[in-house]
């Protein structure tokens, strides 16, 4: 695959590596803000004296807006040029985070995650895209790919221990408004570094953008992720399945679309030739699952924890270092050398977590853990985990054209999200069903987590399918 530089409007000096530094700070502060509300729920309960679908509404709306809107901030990229998106979407991102930090009401605080999920979504995008443009080397891209992979993982479990620092630090009155005002000093930064170290790549307002297509599919989009998100807690009423089923045929109606206008030589929101490239495919359907289970397994453990054991959140937190730590070293070994070992390297990884989840049933007792007990499991997940979120963007682009890369990272981000509301939706809310009806957490953690297995051995089972 070969990258052309020309699309950069102009030559600069600025290091590769230190542009990358800069835009990595997107997915890393996107990220911390899906998992540091988790542990920070009861607080916000409390203060608003909130109901719990109101409190689910919290988390929920945030992935509700990335993961729709995902496509179309890839694309608006494309059209306007990375740089400017990348930094209006920062800007937006500041200023929907501040709204947070000072909601007076719970609907605010929900309309207010809610589009900082949509400034997620055209922000994130674009870090892919320029790491695409701004690589030549394929090693020195798929080390990029590899950071990407690590920085999403590193903000999954930043976030937890955040949280649990914020809540229990008592730094201001309402203290759970700082895991939204944190995020005011760093977006500011970025802004500033990415004005002057990123470079931009050209317009192309050349070609149509694709405005039907961008409505279809944020209703698609809308109608799908919605009821995946809240549908368990909302009992899963006919309305909600109703809203499965248009969104289906929305989304065939879609591609249908799509393919017209790829036939028409007019330019689609989502190329379909992307689903010709079989690693792209192939590392898609990885990323449902894996995600799935990653997202699930974070919010179940953490619940675990605080509502099994009664582990205070500060401590809960704290015992998420220990994973952090040993995902950034596995994700560092990772990025070195997956080169060498390719596919079977994401298997090993997937192996580990399994691992992981086999040592939790034998060392987590019903009524007794211990941080000796906790700190090995969460240590081999964090491996686990660690080689494989950097490798599996890497397949996705492995045969990807330059030109069709700001298309793939909306479809592989969108996958993303989509897998993570799928993950809570429906191995969380297994856990959380089978821990409200029999008043067990141990064994509603137990079916989780061999529902989670499952899933990561469908991910090893399809990374088969790649002879590389």
């Amino acid at each position: 695959m070969k990258t052309d530089r020309s699309v950069y409007i102009n030559n600069y000096s600025t290091s590769p590596w230190l542009s990358l530094a800069i835009i990595l700070l997107a997915p890393l502060i996107t990220v911390v803000d899906i998992f540091i509300v988790n542990i920070s729920t009861p607080a916000i309960k409390t203060y608003f004296h909130s109901s719990d679908a109101a409190l689910e509404l919290v988390v929920a709306s945030y992935l509700l807006g990335y993961a729709v809107f995902l496509i179309t901030g890839s694309r608006t990229g494309d059209y306007l040029g990375k740089k400017k998106v990348f930094i209006a979407g920062l800007a937006a991102f500041t200023i929907t985070s501040a709204l947070c930090g000072f909601a007076i009401s719970m609907p605010m605080l929900i309309v207010s995650r809610f589009l900082q999920g949509v400034a997620a979504a055209f922000t994130v995008p674009q870090t892919i895209t320029l790491i695409q443009l701004n690589f030549q080397s394929p090693t020195d891209r798929d080390k990029a790919y590899g950071m990407y992979g690590m920085a999403l993982g590193t903000g999954a479990t930043l976030g937890q221990f955040l949280g649990g620092y914020f809540i229990s630090s008592h730094l201001i009155t309402d203290s759970w408004r700082l895991i939204f005002l944190v995020n005011l000093p760093v977006g500011a930064i970025a802004m500033v570094l990415a004005f002057y170290f990123v470079p931009e790549s050209q317009q192309n307002k050349s070609t149509r953008f694709d405005i039907p297509g961008i409505f279809i599919l944020t209703a698609a989009l809308s109608l799908l992720v919605y009821p995946i998100i809240q549908g368990t807690e909302l009992g899963w009423q006919l309305w909600t399945k109703a809203m499965l089923v248009v969104a289906l045929l929305l989304l065939l109606f879609f591609v249908g679309y799509q393919r017209k206008l790829g036939q028409q030589k007019k330019d689609p929101l989502v190329p379909l030739s992307l689903f010709k490239i079989r690693s792209f495919n192939i590392a898609v359907i990885c990323v449902l699952f894996f995600f799935g289970v990653n997202t699930a397994y974070i919010f179940a453990v953490s619940i675990f924890f605080q509502s099994g054991f009664n582990i205070p959140p500060f401590t809960a937190g704290n015992y998420f270092v220990f994973q952090t730590v040993a995902f950034l070293l596995a994700s560092l070994w990772s990025i070195k050398n997956a080169a060498r070992y390719r596919i079977r390297l994401l298997q090993v990884a997937a192996g580990l977590m399994i691992l992981s989840f086999i040592c939790q049933l034998v060392l987590f007792q019903e009524k007794i853990i211990t941080p000796w007990d906790i700190l090995p499991c969460l240590i081999i997940y964090g491996i686990g985990s660690g080689l494989m979120m950097p490798s599996l963007l890497k397949v996705a682009m492995w045969d990807m054209p330059a030109d069709k890369a700001g298309a793939a990272s909306g479809v592989y981000s969108t996958i993303q999200q989509i897998s993570s509301a799928l993950g809570i939706s429906i191995l969380g809310g297994v856990f959380l069903y089978l821990a409200r009806t029999s008043g067990h957490y141990y064994f509603a953690y137990k079916i989780a987590l061999f529902c989670m297995m499952g899933y990561l051995l469908i991910v090893v089972l399809v990374l088969n399918r790649i002879k590389r």
